[in-house]
């Protein structure tokens, strides 16, 4: 009886020993920088859709898919380079293409601007980005659908807020 009573003990002990820790990543992503629209001659602070909106990153031929492509929106989430300081994306009012599949929507260039910050967050989930010191610069062009950029939180470490303001 005391054998198999000590068996079971050590069966017991193998058992839980041997049992590891769950490989789950739940909080462990880079965020995305998120943009919301506003009315530019509004006295009062309204937000405003932009009318088939495309979004692609300079010098790319696809759009970036965490937009919904020539859509109507009022915020987006986008997201920056880990790799650089700097990423630069072309947004694209009453985007459309013509018979020779050229775009025809008005086009305008905001870059963005910042240093990097690696978080180690857990064995997981490794390493995410954060950025700071956030910046933008608009491109000026001859026809801006864009009047003004605000960047309202310098800090971009997660998507529950917004980050910049762009008025049109």
């Amino acid at each position: 009886m005391k054998k198999i009573g000590l068996l079971c003990l050590i069966l017991i002990t193998t058992c839980v020993s041997s049992c590891e820790k769950d490989d789950i990543c739940v909080d462990g992503e880079t965020p995305l920088l998120v943009i919301n629209f506003y009315e530019f001659d509004a006295t009062e602070e309204t937000e405003k859709a932009v009318t088939k909106l495309r979004v692609v990153g300079d010098g790319k031929d696809i759009t970036v898919d965490t937009v919904i492509d020539r859509t109507d929106l009022k915020t987006i989430s986008i997201p920056l380079q880990t790799d650089a300081t700097s990423t630069t994306y072309n947004l694209i009012s009453n985007s459309a293409t013509n018979d020779a599949d050229e775009e025809t929507g008005n086009a305008d260039t905001i870059t963005f601007n910042y240093t990097t910050e690696e978080i180690y967050i857990s064995r997981a989930c490794g390493f995410v980005i954060h950025f700071n010191e956030l910046t933008s610069t608009l491109a000026a062009d001859t026809d801006n659908w864009i009047k003004n950029v605000e960047v309202v939180e310098t800090t971009v470490e997660n998507q529950a807020v917004t980050h910049v303001k762009i008025y049109h």
